[in-house]
């Protein structure tokens, strides 16, 4: 799979995550540099914001492929608050080093 097949997996993993978990309010792809994103087995990340959760700091929280659900990429998922991701834009709260988080959020499935 390539970085084309990438980005679809972390839309699909995404409107998943959408349409399951309703305060989700954005969900973010997080990057490292294009090096490490390159390789086949780098895992998916996401930055999901959601108002339903509790504050835990950043806990990346890793999953395998699930290729009954059509994702065929590990994936990690950070799951925080608005405030917490607040803090991530204004520095305050670190991602892991050479993590960056994604200007737009990925689209919510339409419908």
């Amino acid at each position: 799979m390539n970085n084309t097949d990438k980005s679809q997996q972390a839309q699909l993993l995404a409107d998943i995550h959408y349409s399951v978990e309703e305060g989700i309010t954005g969900i973010f792809l997080i990057t490292s540099n294009a090096e490490v994103e390159a390789q086949p087995q780098e895992p998916i990340k996401l930055l999901e914001v959601n108002r339903n959760t509790i504050p835990t700091g950043v806990m990346p929280l890793y999953f395998s492929p699930t290729p009954a659900s059509g994702v065929h990429y590990s994936s990690v998922i950070v799951e925080v608050t608005p405030e917490e991701f607040a803090k991530i834009q204004s520095q305050e709260l670190a991602l892991p080093s050479g993590w960056k988080v994604s200007d737009e959020p990925l689209p919510r499935p339409l419908g």
